[in-house]
């Protein structure tokens, strides 16, 4: 709220324009699995994948200056149990000429090909966004300031750079958790690099975090003062091409981890306790084929592959979305998930090899 209050105090001495605009899904999932998956889905069945209501206020005090703040209501980010109202953004925009803008405050990351949008499912085809890649979406915001250049060249192509810092306390699920879920505290920097013709887009993003993290026990044992000290770097490299009819996406995600130098300390005269553990890998990648249907509608198919050290799984899914209007559409999808080893930021399965079949309908719509 910090950057909207200095934008309303600005306000007070120029012409203010104001914009209200607002987004919506409620979606509901039926499992077969007695475990749950994507933090909610089981045989009961739920409402709270994927469903949100956002409203997001525009202020615009000159040509160069403006303002934006959205909430959420969706499911609580610290807890698998109950609603929270969600601060998503909250930034000054500065904008002195077509080509840069500058943002301070809340912002999502550009991480992804849609990052900015991945709230609104409206604005794209499947019903679920692949987990083996956006499984953590939620990574997505950071409290700082991003410098942005963007151009057109000779060929028409236009470009896109930008350079972005901040921090954010990020959430860590645990499966089987009975109290808040631990805080990752992330000092963030990035570049994001994109370029965009009449059929195509490519965008590539590469990001590096100091991740500090209160720890309570080790293997067990119980630690005073515990803190874990993790380096991370997150790669991203998005394309999609269009043709009349049909559009083929896919995204490929990798994070880099290692403990750094400074391992687990803790206090009360409790010795450090140091990390051997070499860094590992996690790589992630979906591929999207969507074709049009009756112009305004589409059917697609999808599919994903997650492999870490520690966790391993694929997807199929295949759906379709019915535009009933410009501003409102009616998603459903059938998924198919093998987990080959756990993923406790998504489910509670503990057995290697468990499947997951589930059905999704959604309505979605936006309004302004």
């Amino acid at each position: 709220m910090l950057a909207f209050s200095i934008a309303f105090a600005h306000g007070q001495a120029m012409a203010v324009d104001y914009s209200l605009s607002g987004f919506g899904t409620v979606q509901y999932t039926q499992g077969d699995n007695e475990r749950k998956y994507l933090r909610f889905i089981d045989k009961e069945g739920t409402l709270k994948v994927n469903s949100i209501l956002g409203a997001q206020l525009d202020v615009q005090f000159s040509e160069q200056l403006s303002a934006t703040v959205q909430y959420v209501v969706a499911p609580k980010q610290r807890r698998d149990e109950g609603v929270e109202l969600d601060n998503r953004w909250a930034f000054l925009k500065f904008k002195p000429n077509d080509n840069w803008h500058f943002k301070l405050g809340r912002q999502r990351l550009n991480y992804y090909l849609d990052s900015e949008n991945l709230d609104v499912g409206h604005t794209y085809v499947p019903a679920n966004l692949s987990p083996e890649v956006y499984y953590n979406a939620g990574v997505l915001s950071v409290d700082g300031f991003s410098a942005n250049y963007n151009f057109e060249d000779a060929s028409g192509r236009y470009w896109g750079l930008q350079a972005i810092t901040g921090k954010r306390d990020i959430v860590q699920r645990l499966a089987g958790f009975n109290q808040d879920f631990p805080l990752n505290s992330f000092d963030l920097a990035g570049l994001v690099l994109s370029v965009q013709g009449d059929r195509y887009r490519i965008q590539i993003a590469h990001h590096g975090a100091e991740v500090d993290r209160v720890l309570t026990q080790v293997n067990g044992t119980p630690l005073t003062d515990g803190r874990l000290d993790v380096n991370a770097r997150f790669t991203n490299i998005g394309a999609e091409y269009r043709w009349s009819l049909y559009t083929l996406r896919g995204e490929i995600s990798q994070t880099e981890l290692s403990v750094s130098q400074s391992g687990i300390i803790t206090g009360s005269g409790l010795p450090r306790i140091t990390r051997s553990t070499p860094k590992f890998e996690e790589h992630g990648a979906n591929l999207l084929l969507i074709r049009k249907v009756f112009e305004k509608h589409a059917v697609y198919a999808s599919q994903g592959r997650f492999i870490s050290e520690f966790d391993d799984q694929y997807s199929f899914a295949i759906g379709g979305k019915y535009n009933l209007s410009p501003s409102d559409s009616i998603k459903i999808e059938l998924q198919h998930v093998v987990e080959k080893g756990n993923r406790e930021q998504l489910s509670d399965n503990r057995v290697p090899n468990t499947t997951f079949n589930f059905l999704s309908v959604s309505y979605n719509w936006v309004w302004q």
